[in-house]
């Protein structure tokens, strides 16, 4: 065997094969590694696109937040205003509704005492009355002083009335 023929051989049938791999194997794996390069640039791209608009939603997002908190913060200090002035209000009609009732109960008692004096001081005139017909019937029993006694009587019951 010649070994000339035999590398010359094998060259040409590697030439054959780099030119076959290099006209119909290698331009679909290139396309392929390309297509994959583009893809990956476009996703790289997407994600810096995506990252800048996360940052920016978060920005606005701790934004609305914050100013919630504040709207929040005025929400409960106006409740809590809100809270005093009808706490005050309610005091202040408890007190005046209090002083009415006192009032009113003062004026019942005082009612009733007015009533009782009354009627104490009717009692007494009534004993003072019996006790002076007891004592003007033994006294005319007597047949002493008549008409001082008549004029006595007369005069206690116009009082009586």
């Amino acid at each position: 065997m010649n070994l000339n023929a035999t590398i010359l051989g094998q060259a040409l049938s590697f030439f054959l094969f780099v030119w076959f791999c290099m006209k119909y194997i290698w331009p679909p794996i290139i396309f392929a590694i390309e297509t994959r390069q583009k893809n990956i640039e476009e996703s790289l791209i997407s994600l810096k696109k995506a990252k800048e608009e996360f940052l920016i939603i978060q920005k606005k997002m701790n934004e609305t937040i914050q100013v919630s908190k504040e709207k929040a913060s005025f929400i409960i200090n106006e409740a809590n205003k809100q809270k005093l002035i009808i706490l005050e209000n309610a005091k202040n009609i408890a007190v005046e509704e209090s002083k009415k009732i006192f009032l009113r109960n003062q004026l019942e008692i005082d009612i009733k005492i007015m009533q009782e004096r009354k009627k104490l001081h009717k009692e007494i005139v009534d004993l003072s009355i019996s006790i002076a017909e007891k004592i003007i019937k033994e006294n005319i029993q007597k047949d002493k002083n008549k008409d001082l006694i008549k004029n006595l009587i007369i005069s206690l019951s116009q009082i009586k009335n």
